[in-house]
């Protein structure tokens, strides 16, 4: 009598009881395309995990994802939008 072989389901189990997710669930849960998110993996190193072929993404990667895509504030568009919005409380006073 032969043992199934069951690594392939066991280690899918594994990886979503600790948390990971497939790229098309991460993808879902960034507001991205999951085309958008698996170029970044191959070629722009978005932190994942690989077990064999298979690609998987934590929230701690998903988090890290989102501040490597973070735009920073322009502190002159900032400054100029001040200005422009006190010129427009002054007009609506008079």
């Amino acid at each position: 009598m032969s043992t199934p072989n069951v690594t392939a389901i066991d280690s899918e189990t594994l990886m979503r009881r600790d948390g990971y997710m497939k790229p098309k669930e991460a993808a879902r849960q960034l507001g991205c395309g999951e085309r958008w998110l698996l170029d970044g993996l191959n070629r722009h190193g978005f932190p994942h995990t690989r077990m064999g072929r298979a690609k998987w993404l934590s929230r701690d990667d998903l988090a890290e994802i989102r501040k490597l895509c973070q735009v920073p504030a322009d502190r002159s568009k900032i400054s100029r939008l001040r200005r422009s919005m006190k010129a427009q409380q002054v007009r609506t006073a008079a």
